[in-house]
C-alpha cells in the first residue's frame, strides 16, 4: 500500500507540475527571465551552450559600459563627439540592429520552449498578447532608433564635410554666424545678418558683436588681398557696405584664386579688419531654413515688448502684425521677428536677432532635440552650411551645454556709441576686448581672442558716442537694450 501510495503521489505531482495554470506561468517566467538576461531561460530548459553563450555576451556588453561610463564620464566632448562620429554612428547602428535580432530570437525560443501551444485558449491568447506586444515596442523602438542614427549621420556628412581645424586663439574660440538673404531678385549674396559668437574654450562664456549691414569704410586685415585693392578701408561710397562685401569680392576670385567661396573669404576678412578679431569658423543660415527650424522644435517662446510689422514696404497693405505680449512664435513669425525694418529700423532689428538666438539656445534641450530629430535634421540641411569639421562638434556641444544659463555680454556696432558712415575703429577694438575680459571676469587680463594679422591694434581709450547717422524713427525700436547688454537675457 506505501509503494502504490507513493507512485500515485508521483503521477499527481507530475500532473500538476503539467497543470495548465503552471505551464502558463512557466510561459510567462521564461520570457522575463529572456528579458531581463538573455540566455537564462535556455540555460533553465538545458540548452545550455547556447544559453550561457548568450549571458556571457550580455555581462561583456553590460560590463563594456560600465568601463567606458567609468573612463570617459568626465569627459563629455568625447563622448558627445562619438554621436556626431560617422563611422561610431554605423557601427553603433549596425551593432544594435544585430543584438536586437539575436535577442528577439532568444525571446521567441524561449516562448517555444514553454509550450504555449498546450495552454488553454485563453492563456494562450494572453500569452500571445504579451509576447507580441513586446516583441513589438522592441522592434518598433529600435527602428526608430535606427532611423535617428541615419539621419543623425547624413546631416553630420552632408553639413559638416570640412576635416580642417582651428585651434583657440587665446583661449577662445570666435564663430562668424552669417545670415544670408540670397533671393532672385538680388544679385549675390548680401549678409543680412552679422555677428562673431566669442566662446571661451574652457568655460564656454559668450560675447555677441553684431555688425550692422550698412556699416562704411570697413578695413581688411592687414594680410587681406583686399587691403592691397582698397588700403584705407572699403571706402568708396554709399554703396559700400559692409553687407556688399561679398557680393564684390565673389567677383574677384584673382585675389583667392584657391577660394571655394571668394566672397565669404572677403567678408571674413572684412569683418576681423572691424572687430580685431581672428574668426576661427563661420556659420551661413539660410533664413528660409531658419522658418523649419523653429517649426521643427514646435516653436520658440519669446516677450514680445511692441509690435512688429510682418509686412515690407512694398506689401504694407497687408497690415499684419505680431502683436506684443509672452507667446510661441513659429517659424513664419519667429523669421519675422527677426527681419522685420518696416516701423522699426536696422538696430533694433540686431537687438532683436541676438534675443531670439538667445531664446533658441536656451530652449533647445536635448529632450527637445531628441523628440525632434528626424524634422531638425531635414531643416538642417537647408538652414546652415559651415566649415567646423565633425571632429570639433563634440567639442562644440559641450561648449553649447556649458553656455546654458550662463550670462551672455554684448556689444553691438550701432549708433549712438558708434557712427556707422566714419566709424572709429579703435574704440571699437577697445570696446570689444573690455566686453570679452569682462566676461572673462577679469577686466585687467590682456585681451582674449585678437587677431594677430588684422587691422591697427586697439586702443586703450574709451568709445566715442557721436550722433546716429541714420535718423531714428518715432516707431517701435524693440531689441535695441539687447545690442549692447552685459546680460543679453535680461536685456531681452
Amino acid at each position: 500500500m506505501t509503494h502504490r501510495a507513493t507512485l500515485l503521489g508521483r503521477g499527481y505531482q507530475d500532473r500538476h507540475l503539467d497543470s495548465p495554470r503552471v505551464r502558463f506561468r512557466r510561459v510567462l517566467t521564461l520570457c522575463l527571465m529572456t528579458m531581463v538576461v538573455p540566455g537564462s531561460a535556455q540555460v533553465a530548459l538545458g540548452k545550455r551552450a547556447i544559453g550561457w553563450t548568450a549571458i556571457v555576451g550580455w555581462l561583456a556588453a553590460i560590463g563594456g559600459a560600465a568601463y567606458v561610463f567609468a573612463t570617459f564620464r568626465s569627459d563629455r566632448a568625447r563622448v558627445l563627439g562619438w554621436f556626431t562620429d560617422p563611422d561610431v554612428l554605423l557601427g553603433t547602428r549596425v551593432a544594435m540592429v544585430v543584438l536586437v535580432l539575436l535577442w528577439l530570437v532568444l525571446f521567441v525560443d524561449a516562448w517555444r520552449l514553454g509550450s504555449p501551444v498546450r495552454l488553454t485558449f485563453a492563456r494562450a491568447a494572453v500569452v500571445t498578447i504579451v509576447n507580441l506586444a513586446i516583441i513589438g515596442s522592441v522592434a518598433g523602438s529600435t527602428a526608430f532608433a535606427s532611423q535617428l542614427i541615419q539621419v543623425q549621420r547624413s546631416v553630420v556628412q552632408e553639413v559638416f564635410p570640412e576635416t580642417k581645424t582651428s585651434e583657440p586663439l587665446a583661449g577662445r574660440f570666435n564663430i562668424l554666424l552669417l545670415g544670408s538673404d540670397a533671393r532672385e531678385d538680388r544679385t549675390g549674396i548680401r549678409p543680412d545678418s552679422m555677428t562673431v559668437l566669442s566662446i571661451d574654450a574652457d568655460t564656454g562664456k559668450s560675447v555677441m558683436v553684431s555688425l550692422p549691414r550698412n556699416l562704411e569704410n570697413v578695413p581688411f586685415r592687414k594680410d587681406s588681398p583686399l587691403a592691397k585693392v582698397y588700403p584705407y578701408g572699403y571706402n568708396c561710397g554709399d554703396e559700400c557696405l559692409l553687407n556688399a562685401v561679398h557680393t564684390m569680392a565673389q567677383d574677384r576670385k584673382d585675389l583667392y584664386p584657391d577660394s571655394k567661396d571668394p566672397g565669404l573669404d572677403g567678408t571674413i576678412d572684412a569683418i576681423e579688419g572691424a572687430t580685431d578679431l581672428t574668426i576661427n569658423y563661420y556659420i551661413m543660415v539660410n533664413l528660409n531654413g531658419f522658418k523649419g527650424l523653429v517649426d521643427a522644435v514646435g516653436g520658440v517662446e519669446m516677450d514680445v515688448k511692441s509690435r512688429i510689422a510682418m509686412f515690407g514696404h512694398d506689401d504694407a497693405y497687408k497690415n499684419v502684425y505680431i502683436e506684443p505680449g509672452q507667446q510661441k512664435l513659429n517659424g513664419q513669425k519667429a523669421l519675422w521677428y527677426a527681419r522685420s525694418r518696416v516701423q522699426s529700423d536696422d538696430y533694433a532689428r540686431m537687438g532683436r536677432q541676438k534675443c531670439l538666438m538667445a531664446a533658441m539656445a536656451d530652449q533647445l534641450s536635448p529632450a527637445k532635440v531628441l523628440t525632434n530629430a528626424t524634422k531638425i535634421a531635414s531643416s538642417g540641411k537647408q538652414l546652415l552650411s559651415t566649415n567646423i569639421p565633425q571632429s570639433e562638434l563634440g567639442r562644440f556641444a559641450d561648449l553649447a551645454l556649458k553656455a546654458r544659463g550662463k550670462q551672455i555680454r554684448t556689444v553691438s556696432i550701432v549708433p549712438p556709441q558708434f557712427n556707422t558712415q566714419t566709424p572709429d575703429f579703435d574704440a571699437i577694438h577697445a570696446a570689444i576686448k573690455t566686453a570679452i575680459n569682462e566676461s572673462e571676469g577679469d577686466a585687467k587680463k590682456p585681451a582674449a581672442g585678437a587677431a594677430s594679422s588684422g587691422a591697427p591694434s586697439a586702443t586703450t581709450s574709451t568709445p566715442t558716442t557721436p550722433p546716429p547717422t541714420t535718423p531714428t524713427t518715432q516707431s517701435p525700436t524693440e531689441g535695441r537694450a539687447a545690442n549692447n547688454a552685459e546680460d543679453l537675457q535680461t536685456a531681452c
